[in-house]
C-alpha cells in the first residue's frame, strides 16, 4: 500500500510538467546536452527534497533560480579544478553509494512490514497517524476535523506509534541478530 505524500502530489502536479522547459533552458546554459540533463536532474532532486515546498508561489521561477545558482557554482568549481586531477580520478577505486541487492530487498521487506502493521492499526489510530505523520497535517486541524481534544488525538497518535513499533519489532530483532552475527564474524 504505497503512500503518496503531499510533496509527491505537488511534485507531480507542479514540478514534473516543467521538466521540458527546464531542459530547454539548461541546454542554452550548458554546451553539452548530457550536462544539461544532469543539471535538470539536480534541480528536480532539489525540489523533491526541499523543506518549505508548500510556500513556493512559483515553482517554475524557483527552479530557474536554483538552476542558475547551480550553474554559477559549477562555473566557479571549474575555474579552480586542475584538469590533471580529473584525469586521475579515472584510476581511483571509488566506493559505490548505491544500495546492494540485499539492502534493496531488506528495504522492501521492511516497507511491506510497515504497511502490514499500518493496516493492522485500529481505524482511529491509523487515521490520526496517517494524517499527522504522513500527510503532515497539523494536530489542531486533525483534532478539529475529528471532533476530539488535542489530548485524545495525541493519545491515539502515541498508541499508533506503539503498535507500529510492536508490529515492526520482530523484524528489527531478526535484523539486529543478523548484524551482530556479521560483526562477530568480521563480515
Amino acid at each position: 500500500m504505497p503512500v503518496i505524500r503531499p510533496i509527491d502530489r505537488w511534485f507531480i502536479d507542479e514540478v514534473l510538467p516543467r521538466e521540458g522547459q527546464l531542459l530547454a533552458v539548461a541546454q542554452r546554459m550548458c554546451r553539452d546536452p548530457e550536462d544539461a540533463r544532469d543539471l535538470v536532474q539536480d534541480v528536480l532532486t532539489k525540489m523533491l527534497t526541499i523543506e518549505g515546498w508548500s510556500a513556493i508561489q512559483s515553482p517554475y521561477g524557483y527552479m530557474l533560480r536554483i538552476m542558475r545558482n547551480m550553474m554559477i557554482e559549477r562555473v566557479r568549481r571549474a575555474r579552480i579544478v586542475d584538469f590533471r586531477q580529473l584525469s586521475e580520478t579515472d584510476y581511483m577505486d571509488l566506493a559505490d553509494d548505491a544500495p546492494d541487492p540485499q539492502q534493496i530487498a531488506e528495504g522492501r521487506e521492511a516497507l511491506d512490514d510497515f504497511n502490514r502493521a499500518l493496516a493492522d492499526l485500529p481505524a482511529r489510530c491509523r487515521e490520526v497517524f496517517v494524517r499527522r505523520r504522513i500527510e503532515e497535517q497539523s494536530t489542531r486541524s486533525i483534532a478539529q476535523d475529528l471532533g476530539v481534544t488535542l489530548s485524545t488525538l495525541e493519545k491515539r497518535l502515541a498508541r499508533a506509534i506503539e503498535l507500529l513499533a510492536r508490529g515492526m519489532g520482530p523484524r528489527r530483532k531478526v535484523l539486529k541478530a543478523a548484524n551482530d552475527r556479521d560483526s562477530a564474524t568480521g563480515h
